[in-house]
């Protein structure tokens, strides 16, 4: 196996919260040898009974390709079971392209490094979230009090209510019909709750139209594509910037002085959106004609592009392929990892959902069945049955 493994390849940086794993030098052409690594390294981390950053060295590491699958496994067992968070480093080439293609089909971040250096500032960014996400667990950043929403005698909403932490992402799940959408309109002041409270950044803004509600710093996409067909990319993103401009008519209409100055002070933002959606390449294409996908990721844009304390995201991957979905997924991630938005996403697809959330809430004909991480809901009978018909 190239270089011989050897138990003090595992080392802990306990200050830091970080588990280290020299892969460097090393071989793997059997299940054998990666079960020799594996099973040394789920013996170290059980033993401590808690959950660690992962920093795994690859420098000169070679995977063969018919073992490739069981060692993914195993890696992803390590990560599910004990993993605040992983960086890798020093992969070669071959390394980093399997790496990148298992994360794009299986959509999780291979947050690929090229030093060790820049893997420990990317871990430290990570510890600093998950600490601004703990520091207010008391307060949520958003919360939902005993919501009612009627239409007529048809009870849309009953009695939901739930916490949203500041920098995490929150997702609302549940079959169709569930009540989704209308919690997320009752978030964004499409409508408003028959009785209950909306709490947002500590302020109560349960009657607030729309208009308000984004100055407050809260934006969202719909489940279907909201866009302006036929007008170009850029001039949809810049629409999102709406709620930052302070010219009058008269000013923007001359084109000249102030407002010529505020139109490239809010284009300097939108660019740098298109840049980090990368869709530079279609900047003036008109959005009608753009693929289903692009079209989602333009809305994106435009929602970024209000600069939102808060994210709200209707079925972002709706319709969308295999591929469209891991780009949707790992854009979401930037978002939050970059821009510390806190994102609360509705999303059918629940491989998505317990990837990437924090935190999840489950709907079932208006009212809240569940509550907590991906890996209890998911393991919880009432949820299966609600999704299922049956408990498994």
């Amino acid at each position: 196996m190239g270089e011989a493994w050897r138990a003090d390849r595992i080392r802990f940086h306990d200050n830091l919260e970080i588990f280290e794993v020299d892969l460097s030098h090393l071989s793997f052409t059997s299940e054998e040898q990666i079960d020799a690594v594996y099973h040394e390294v789920d013996r170290q981390l059980a033993a401590t009974g808690r959950r660690w950053y992962f920093l795994v060295d690859y420098v000169d590491c070679v995977i063969a390709e018919k073992v490739w699958d069981h060692f993914a496994a195993r890696g992803k067992h390590a990560n599910i079971t004990y993993s605040l968070g992983s960086v890798r480093v020093g992969a070669s080439a071959t390394t980093r392209e399997a790496i990148r293609e298992r994360a794009k089909r299986e959509q999780f971040r291979s947050n690929l490094f090229e030093t060790r250096d820049a893997a420990l500032i990317a871990l430290a960014e990570m510890r600093k979230r998950h600490e601004v996400v703990g520091s207010v667990a008391t307060e949520p950043f958003l919360r939902a009090q005993d919501v009612h929403l009627y239409f007529g005698g048809i009870g849309a909403l009953q009695g939901v209510g739930f916490g949203a932490q500041r920098g995490e992402i929150f997702s609302i799940i549940g079959p169709n019909g569930a009540g989704k959408t209308s919690m997320l309109n009752v978030i964004s002041g499409f409508y408003q709750p028959t009785r209950g409270q909306i709490i947002f950044d500590n302020q109560d803004y349960t009657r607030f139209k729309p208009p308000a509600v984004a100055r407050l710093g809260i934006a969202r996409t719909f489940q279907n594509v909201a866009l302006f067909k036929g007008m170009t990319v850029l001039d949809n993103i810049l629409i999102g910037r709406h709620i930052h401009m302070r010219n009058n008519v008269f000013s923007d209409a001359l084109y000249w002085g102030l407002g010529q100055r505020e139109e490239i002070r809010q284009r300097e933002l939108v660019e740098h959106v298109i840049d980090f959606l990368a869709i530079n390449h279609i900047r003036k294409t008109l959005t009608g004609t753009l693929p289903y996908g692009l079209q989602k990721r333009v809305e994106l844009g435009r929602a970024l592009a209000m600069e939102p304390k808060l994210l709200l995201l209707d079925e972002p991957m709706a319709g969308m392929n295999l591929e469209e979905k891991g780009d949707m997924a790992r854009f979401i991630l930037d978002v939050n990892d970059e821009w510390g938005t806190t994102i609360i996403l509705i999303e059918h697809d629940m491989g998505v959902v317990m990837d990437i959330s924090s935190h999840v809430v489950v709907l079932d004909h208006g009212e809240k069945i569940a509550e907590g991480t991906p890996n209890e809901v998911q393991s919880d009978p009432v949820v299966i049955r609600a999704y299922l018909g049956e408990e498994h």
